[in-house]
């Protein structure tokens, strides 16, 4: 965690640029917009990073760590970065989203969940004995009243009834009869002609054509660049994407163990291949990272500046939004830092990953790739071009016994 603070006392050894100023003059680094008033006044680039990652902004730091870094350390450090959001994949794979669902309604308020009253038969049964109590009463006291009193009375109460029909248009026993009708009914009931019914049929009449018309699009988009995606269920497509970030990430640790121009050729076709995973991104950076955009050629073409720094932060990028795994996005910046500082502090390089049988990337998805393991990395296929000035160094060939 952040409050740990695990990376003081450290200090940045595999880098390019020491300062802030050198990062944007010289690499093309951009100072976040919103972080301007933090980087006034600035220096060291490695102090900068260490500043923010103890506000929590382990985002911004490793984009900062990206640009200063020596390229060969940030290609190595964005490969440790997808073998460990591969790993968390493979420990928690993503659940498929099916776009043509419609989703499910939000859940409503505890105060929304109300519930109708159950009919009580005991109470009903208790209700009905009072009134039945009741009417015999009135019964009895009817039977012991004086007739001519009975008569004025009756003759007083049908003057009051025919008084308040002649006022109000109906008659206190029709009224009653009609009330009495109405508490029969259900005191639930929705009318099926409601406003907000209607309103939903429209909505749904608008919106159900668009909705149709955008999946079909998107699954078309997919298809034609082959990609498996949650609307395209097939099984086929998954598995030639993963074949294809693989040959990537082979690509990029043979570039790393040997990065010369036949190794930087492979990682720009590996890349092309897939550039929309971070396994591609980070083969194409591992390209940019060679410094020769022509590898093939006697003349150098230099890569513009902060082009493999920026791919480096687009892999960590890729890896942070990767859905599924074990972190949350801002716990994988957090983590990919901490990875940073330990490539570029030199506590972790490809110097122990090369005696190892098989590569990091590959140690739970398959076999180790050909001529990649203890052997070392593998011979170029053709003879190194002359890249600036930069030549592999080769044993020399024994000397003949006399």
């Amino acid at each position: 965690m952040a409050d740990k603070l695990d990376w003081l006392g450290r200090h940045l050894v595999l880098i390019r640029h020491i300062t802030v100023a050198d990062a944007v003059s010289l690499e093309a680094y951009k100072v976040p917009p919103d972080l301007e008033d933090l980087f006034a006044g600035a220096g060291s680039a490695e102090e900068m990073a260490f500043k923010l990652a103890a506000r929590g902004k382990h985002k911004n730091a490793c984009e900062l760590l990206a640009y200063i870094a020596h390229r060969r350390a940030a290609v190595w450090w964005g490969y440790r970065c997808v073998c460990s959001v591969n790993e968390e994949l493979r420990l928690n794979p993503p659940e498929d989203i099916d776009y043509e669902k419609p989703p499910e309604p939000p859940p409503l308020p505890d105060y929304f969940n109300i519930e109708v009253p159950k009919p009580d038969p005991a109470l009903a049964a208790a209700m009905d004995a009072a009134l039945a109590g009741a009417q015999g009463d009135a019964a009895l006291a009817a039977a012991r009243a004086d007739p001519a009193m009975k008569d004025y009375v009756a003759e007083g109460v049908e003057r009051a009834f025919r008084a308040f029909e002649e006022a109000n248009g109906v008659h206190p026993m029709a009224l009653l009869k009609t009330l009495g009708e109405r508490m029969k009914r259900d005191p639930y009931a929705i009318s099926p002609d409601s406003p907000i019914f209607r309103m939903e049929k429209e909505m749904h009449e608008k919106l159900d054509p668009i909705r149709g018309q955008v999946i079909a699009e998107v699954k078309e988009a997919h298809a034609a660049v082959g990609i498996a995606s949650p609307l395209i269920k097939n099984p086929k497509l998954e598995a030639h994407k993963q074949k294809l970030s693989g040959n990537a990430l082979d690509a990029v640790y043979r570039w790393v163990a040997a990065p010369d121009g036949p190794n930087a050729q492979k990682c720009l076709d590996a890349g092309n291949a897939c550039p929309d995973e971070p396994g591609g991104v980070l083969s194409l950076s591992a390209f940019w990272a060679f410094g020769n955009l022509a590898p093939q050629l006697d003349q150098v073409i230099p890569t513009p500046p902060g082009l493999a720094a920026n791919g480096i932060d687009k892999v960590l990028l890729l890896c942070a939004v990767k859905r599924g795994g074990t972190r949350k996005i801002l716990e994988r910046y957090e983590h990919y830092f901490n990875l940073g500082l330990e490539v570029l502090t030199g506590s972790d390089n490809w110097e122990d990953s090369l005696a190892a049988v098989v590569p990091p990337h590959r140690e739970a998805s398959g076999p180790a790739p050909e001529n990649v393991g203890a052997a070392g990395p593998p011979e170029p296929e053709e003879p190194p071009q002359n890249n600036g000035g930069y030549k592999r160094w080769k044993p020399p060939e024994p000397e003949p016994e006399a």
